[in-house]
């Protein structure tokens, strides 16, 4: 097996992948200076490892903090770090030390040398290149994102969650204001939703994203337009209160549900595809039941012209979703996050799927990260982890080390650059 692992992965190494989905901000020129590598490399998901293994939320705001000195902060953290070292995130920051600035590793020993080469790249234009294109050798990323992006790097894909459930008069104010519109009945609202997806599309966007798993169930009944006027109810309720109040809207969950449905109609009018968070949210605790992928299965039989992109494998819902994927030939298995999530559980979940879904219904990579460098550590896994799969299957005699490689390009390549009508020349 290891003969047919090693064939494979040199094959995989190759490949200039698509990564379907990233936070990173758009122009490097943004990027964040006021920095070091500590805060950096905290600010997206090793964070909760640390949190897990016991580091106070004090303390971690703590070792956050660039302006204390860097190895006071570390000795708060290194205890925990060293707990959480071998999880998939602490891995994929290990593994993008190590090639892209040549060090052991996060360590004691090395941070030091780390931090200076890290703050070399906050003056020095063209990390992002550097990293995505040269070093991880991906062809394009998916960039879930507001603002200015760079063409040569992302193609964007358009959040329309505020018009599903608007936290605040803020926000409404700020959609009246960017789309010249005065939300006083359900038409406005409608028509200023309807109006940002055709300008994310006059900008680019090849997808719609909904994360709102992270704070209310994935079940969106289907709820009637009329059943939304409520909710329009209560964005003028609040527009009496003085701007130094707290100013809450308070929709109900049918106006969220009749949205939902909405923008499922304009997605199916517009020939996008809706990608999902689905699975383990991110952070220090929620509600796991919300993100159950299981609780979309109405909207894939209501919407079978929309091609949904189920993101983070389900985690731990995996094996729900091979048999939606299965079953529904609108829906597509994205295995971004997943390879830092759980390395063995995406391993596993892929060779499962090889033998019950279609391969043309799985894209391998989505960096997932909100900080530029370790999405190099994260394609290195995934490539690892896709490589591992296919060996095993060549292991058990489904198909030859060619077929593997053909499989493999699907993954990387093919599949997300038919889903998402992705030009790669």
């Amino acid at each position: 097996m290891r003969d047919y692992y090693d064939a494979i992965l040199v094959y995989i190494e190759e490949l200039e992948i698509v990564d379907t989905h990233e936070h990173l901000v758009g122009l490097e020129a943004n990027r964040e200076r006021e920095t070091d590598v500590l805060q950096e490399y905290l600010t997206h998901y090793f964070n909760s490892d640390l949190r897990s293994a016991g580091l106070s939320a004090s303390g971690l705001r703590q070792v956050m903090d660039h302006t204390q000195p860097l190895m006071a902060r570390w000795d708060i953290v290194e205890p925990y770090w060293e707990l959480a070292r071998h999880t998939g995130y602490g891995r994929s920051l290990d593994v993008t030390v190590q090639a892209l600035y040549g060090l052991d590793g996060v360590r004691r020993e090395t941070l030091v040398a780390l931090d200076e080469a890290f703050r070399q790249t906050l003056a020095t234009p063209g990390h992002y290149r550097r990293v995505l294109k040269e070093a991880s050798r991906i062809a394009i990323s998916l960039l879930d994102a507001d603002g200015a992006y760079d063409p040569a790097l992302f193609r964007p894909v358009v959040r329309l969650d505020r018009f599903i459930w608007p936290r605040n008069l803020q926000t409404v104010l700020q959609i009246e204001q960017e789309y010249g519109a005065t939300i006083r009945t359900l038409d406005d609202w409608l028509s200023a939703c309807d109006a940002a997806l055709k300008r994310a599309r006059e900008q680019g966007a090849v997808a719609i994203k909904n994360g709102l798993a992270y704070v209310r169930s994935l079940r969106y009944e289907p709820v009637s337009l009329r059943d939304a006027e409520r909710g329009i109810a209560a964005m003028r309720a609040v527009r009496h209160m003085p701007d130094w109040e707290e100013q809450p809207v308070n929709v109900d969950v049918a106006f969220q549900d009749a949205m939902f449905h909405f923008i499922l109609g304009l997605a199916e009018r517009e020939g996008l595809p809706v990608q999902i968070h689905t699975g383990i949210q991110e952070g220090s605790g929620n509600l796991l039941t919300n993100s159950d992928p299981q609780l979309l299965n109405p909207l894939f039989i209501q919407y079978p012209g929309v091609n949904f992109d189920i993101f983070h494998i389900g985690y731990p819902y995996q094996h729900t979703l091979s048999a939606l994927a299965k079953m529904f030939p609108n829906v597509y298995i994205d295995m971004c996050w997943a390879h830092i999530i759980s390395p063995t559980a995406s391993v596993n979940a892929l060779a499962e799927w090889i033998d019950a879904v279609p391969v043309n219904k799985i894209s391998a990579f989505g960096g997932d990260y909100g900080f530029v460098d370790a999405i190099y550590g994260h394609q290195w896994m995934a490539r690892q982890n896709v490589a591992r799969s296919l060996a095993r299957k060549v292991d058990e005699g489904v198909f030859d080390v060619s077929r593997a490689c053909e499989i493999a390009h699907l993954l990387f390549i093919d599949n997300p650059v038919q889903l998402f009508g992705l030009d790669l020349t």
